[in-house]
């Protein structure tokens, strides 16, 4: 058997590999990658936070989004360990199950409050659709005022359309993984741009996360995390993001922010 065509096959491989290998190393590409790891560590800090600060009340046991909150944890370390290997359509699949789930479960939760966790696992099976957040066009979140609550459901519904293009296969995913194919671009080979437009997603969705998680803990203990806990966070990255930080300013008028 002539093996020439599979040498030369096998070494313009070889040469694939090191030369992402190399692109991996480069500053774009790392600064993407540090970035990512700052916001998944900072939502995973936030949600820590949030579910210690709710075990003041046992109230929170019925509680949908801390009950489950491991389970949101979990896709929250599977999307860091996919896009930090290149997986990136896998992650934003896992990115769309996390916006879809967290928002049922805070719906579900400020919708039945006070009723049994039982009686909102049956709310969520009956009466809120699935594969879809039509829901959030009756969601009131606590502090924000009408503008700021419907442009927050309008980036979930945004954000959770996009995604949902990576869940669903459509001619607009064929496309661009052809557009991809034949710009030598394969899963595991991305490139720094790429990178820099997932983690810009990812931002976004966890901004809103984190937003949902702190109107399902309430307004008086939601301030407690921030003053007592994040506000010593300074490089905490979600103090700059759109909708935690416009969430925050709820709390400036606490002592602990004017003191100084």
């Amino acid at each position: 058997m002539n093996t020439d065509a599979f040498e030369a096959i096998r070494a313009a491989h070889q040469k694939v590999v090191a030369d992402h290998d190399a692109l991996r190393s480069s500053e774009p590409f790392a600064a993407q990658t540090k970035r990512l790891w700052r916001l998944t560590e900072g939502v995973a800090l936030g949600a820590h936070t949030i579910w210690t600060m709710s075990r003041r009340s046992s109230i929170y046991d019925e509680f949908m989004s801390f009950r489950f909150l491991d389970d949101a944890l979990q896709s929250v370390v599977a999307v860091w360990s996919l896009a930090k290997e290149g997986q990136l359509t896998a992650a934003k699949r896992e990115l769309r199950y996390l916006l879809e789930s967290i928002s049922k479960h805070v719906y579900a939760d400020l919708k039945l409050m006070g009723k049994p966790l039982a009686e909102k696992v049956t709310f969520l099976a009956n009466e809120i659709p699935r594969s879809s957040v039509s829901f959030v066009n009756d969601f009131r979140l606590y502090s924000f005022s009408d503008s700021e609550n419907k442009a927050f459901m309008d980036e979930v519904k945004d954000r959770y359309s996009s995604l949902c293009r990576y869940v669903h296969r459509s001619p607009e995913q064929v496309e661009e993984s052809l557009l991809l194919l034949a710009q030598g671009i394969s899963p595991g080979f991305e490139t720094p741009k790429q990178l820099e437009s997932f983690v810009r997603e990812l931002e976004r969705v966890y901004d809103m996360l984190l937003v949902l998680m702190f109107n399902a803990l309430g307004l008086s203990l939601a301030g407690d995390v921030f003053v007592h806990v994040l506000d010593d966070h300074r490089a905490w990255p979600y103090h700059k993001t759109r909708f935690t930080k416009l969430f925050s300013k709820e709390f400036d008028y606490k002592a602990e922010r004017r003191a100084p």
